[in-house]
Order: C-alpha cells, then structure tokens, then sequence
C-alpha cells in the first residue's frame, strides 16, 4: 500500500503512517546489529526480523532485501558523515589548517566512530558486499574525494600547503583514515581520541603538504 493511501489511516489509535516510520526505523537499527555482528555475507532477513521483533512479511514491505537495507544504512551513516564534516570546515573557516584537520577529524571520528557498528557496517562490511553496493561506494568515495580536495585546495590558496595532485592524495587519505577509525572503533578499551585525532591529523597533513 502506497504512503498516500495510508495518510491520515489511524491502526490502534496510531496513525498509519507512523507505525510504518517506526518499524522502518526498528529493521534499520536491527540491520544495523545484525550486520556488524555477523557480517553482511552472514546474515540473513530472519536474524534481522528475530531481532526486530518483528515478521518477515513486515521486512519485505519495506525492504526488497537484504541490500537494499544495507544500502540505506550506508547512505544514511555517510550523509550524517558528511554533514559533520562540513560543519566543521565551515565552523573553522579562516583558522589554519591543522585546526581545520583537526576539527574535521574529530567531527568524523565522533559520528562514525563512537558507535562501533556504525564503522563496522559503513567501514568494512559495505567494502565487496556485491556489484550494486561497491558501485554506491565508489561513488560516496568521489564525493568525500572532491570535498576534502576542495578544502585542501582553500589551505593552499592560503600558502599552507603546496598546490598539487591532491585528488589522489586525497584517497590515499582517505583509506588510512577509515582504516584506523574501524580498529579504534573496536577496540577494548580504545586509546583516547585526542591521541588518534593527533595521529591521523599529521598523516593527513603530511599528505597534503608532500
């Protein structure tokens, strides 16, 4: 049944409508689970439907598969990436760049990182997950490349770093980073983020200033 025929549709005092966001949101946060738990490869609908709470029938009306609900959690973990990264590039403008390193650094450990299932599932089990998959990384990959050089681009309109190829040194970056982030991520107990955010700032410097 399409959204628009179940607007304004009440079901046990409860909006349609409703019901349907919340249980989207219950099989996003069991995928979520299930996923970084077992690994993509090993998972099924029904480890996620038993974790849910919830049918299989259910999980069908939202999800075509098991991929599609991977792909909506990716896409939905790296726009919020994203979206913390930029605010930090925009919040630290004018301050030089080992601060604008820093702070976006920081931005990005804390939305991937702090939940370690989120850097599992975006980090590691997206990476060979199939054809349709890959192809969306790839291209969220492009985007996180053209940014970040954008921004390396402005530091150097300032004189702090050489102009240069930075779109490779740029992905090169970008897989230390992720690298890291998944292994701080996982770790009992993990070192503090103050000393992984100095680490990865100098790599990330030293790249860009090469």
């Amino acid at each position: 049944m399409s959204q628009d025929a179940n607007t304004g549709r009440m079901y046990a005092g409860q909006p349609v409508e409703d019901r349907q966001r919340q249980r989207r949101a219950r099989f996003l946060e069991s995928g979520l689970t299930v996923f970084a738990r077992d690994g993509y490869a090993n998972s099924s609908v029904g480890a996620i439907c038993k974790d849910a709470g919830l049918s299989s029938r259910q999980f069908y009306e939202e999800f075509s598969g098991r991929e599609s609900l991977l792909l909506e959690l990716y896409e939905h973990i790296d726009r919020e990436c994203r979206d913390a990264v930029t605010k930090a590039l925009a919040v630290t403008g004018d301050a030089s760049a080992l601060v604008r390193i820093d702070a976006a650094t920081r931005a990005y450990i804390e939305s991937v990182g702090t939940d370690p299932r989120r850097a599992r599932v975006a980090l590691v089990e997206v990476v060979g997950a199939g054809p349709k998959v890959e192809k969306f990384r790839l291209e969220l990959r492009r985007v996180w490349g053209a940014m970040l050089a954008e921004a390396v681009e402005a530091a150097a309109g300032h004189g702090e770093v050489p102009s240069g190829d930075y779109d490779m040194r740029v992905l090169a970056v970008i897989g230390a980073v992720n690298y890291v982030v998944d292994a701080w991520s996982g770790a009992d107990p993990r070192p503090p983020l103050d000393d992984v955010i100095a680490v990865l700032s100098r790599v990330i410097l030293g790249a860009v200033r090469a």
